[in-house]
């Protein structure tokens, strides 16, 4: 079944897509959201590594044998650097979130 495109009239209103007409608040709530994680993420992964939880919980009295990975300098800033990633793609987020507001395809 093939669709024809008729342009509208000037003046005319524009139809909108989708079935639940604007989705700019929910695509607003949605970047929150994202930006919140981000920042809360990286946070957690710069923080956490450098506590005495990070050392001493389930999974090293479960597992005993990732003692060594977990704890070593390496491998805890590599954890940092995930944090520090998060971290800039909040960051990132925060700086550009006006633009969601022009749309998506407005340069």
């Amino acid at each position: 079944m093939q669709q024809t495109w008729i342009p509208s009239q000037p003046g005319s209103p524009t139809p909108r897509h989708g079935a639940g007409g604007n989705s700019q608040p929910f695509a607003r709530l949605l970047k929150i959201v994202y930006i919140l994680y981000s920042v809360e993420a990286g946070i957690f992964l710069l923080w956490l590594p450098w506590m005495s939880f990070w050392d001493t919980n389930y999974l090293t009295y479960a597992y005993p044998q990732i003692l060594p990975v977990i704890t070593n300098s390496f491998f805890k800033g590599g954890v940092l650097g995930l944090g520090i990633v998060n971290l800039m793609i909040g960051i990132h987020e925060v700086v550009h979130f006006k633009k969601l507001a022009k749309g998506p395809f407005h340069r």
